[in-house]
């Protein structure tokens, strides 16, 4: 065991929190070439070391899934349902990937027992099976989680949207989600679209001219800043720490500097 890491390790213990803060912050500092040591300890018949050497190794892994998060939602090949996982696990982080996969596939399993071959089709699967958009004033943060999505088929209309096109998109329909005026709807090559907040209703050929197409990237970053909007309205400080850094790529000792007082440290120059 290196050196440096061994004495690091036994301050763990150590009955001077400062002491432990300093040591835990260090041993960080290593990444990945830590997690060997850790792994060695993780059984400690010492409470405390085992006690400190869990956190250290649920602070590497939330680490890793931030960095992974930024690099999913900015990778032009991650597909949208992927992604919208990805965005929920965010917020629910004790989720499973797996249950969100399998609660996806039974939603394709039943998009598929509809046939929807075109954005009429769609329509008819997205209003049939219930889902519809709430009052403004009743959205909150699960309507742009995937999982309360599917199950209460109820969802923010641009959730709704990115839903739709991720659903069409393993059924092989080229759907774009698309921002009109204060409204985000879905729209086919043919300038049909279709209107998730207005019952899906079908409007042909609408002005292509008016309208702002979103790609995958742009939908993923801005249901994750809605969620770090409801995070700060709701004051919870875990979650705009995760949020916030996960966006931003930023590590956990790196101020927001972009929130004010009392999410970032306090300074002389804060207004």
């Amino acid at each position: 065991m290196d050196n440096r890491i061994a004495a690091l390790i036994k301050l763990l213990d150590d009955s001077d929190p400062q002491n432990v803060h300093t040591a835990m912050s260090e041993l960080l500092k290593h990444g990945a070439a830590l997690e060997p040591y850790l792994a060695e300890h993780h059984e400690s018949e010492n409470p405390a070391l085992r006690r400190r050497i869990h956190q250290l190794q649920s602070i590497i892994t939330l680490r890793r899934r931030r960095a992974d998060f930024l690099r999913i939602i900015n990778n032009p090949e991650t597909s949208l349902a992927e992604g919208l996982m990805e965005v929920h696990l965010q917020w629910y982080d004790n989720d499973s990937r797996r249950s969100l996969e399998d609660q996806w596939q039974d939603f394709m399993e039943t998009a598929d027992r509809y046939h929807p071959n075109d954005l009429a089709g769609i329509a008819y699967f997205m209003r049939k099976t219930g889902f519809t958009v709430p009052p403004v004033s009743d959205i909150h943060a699960d309507h742009y989680c995937l999982g309360p999505v599917l199950e209460d088929h109820s969802g923010a209309d641009f959730m709704l949207a990115a839903v739709a096109v991720a659903a069409g998109a393993e059924l092989e329909l080229d759907l774009k989600v698309v921002k009109l005026l204060d409204n985000f709807i879905i729209v086919d090559n043919a300038g049909n679209a279709l209107a998730p907040r207005n019952n899906w209703q079908l409007q042909p050929r609408i002005n292509i001219a008016q309208c702002e197409f979103w790609n995958n990237s742009k939908i993923l970053k801005f249901a994750s800043l809605m969620l770090f909007q409801y995070a700060v309205c709701s004051d919870s400080f875990r979650y705009i720490s995760t949020i916030g850094h996960s966006l931003t790529g930023l590590g956990d000792e790196d101020p927001l500097d972009f929130l004010p007082y009392p999410y970032r440290p306090e300074s002389g120059d804060n207004i």
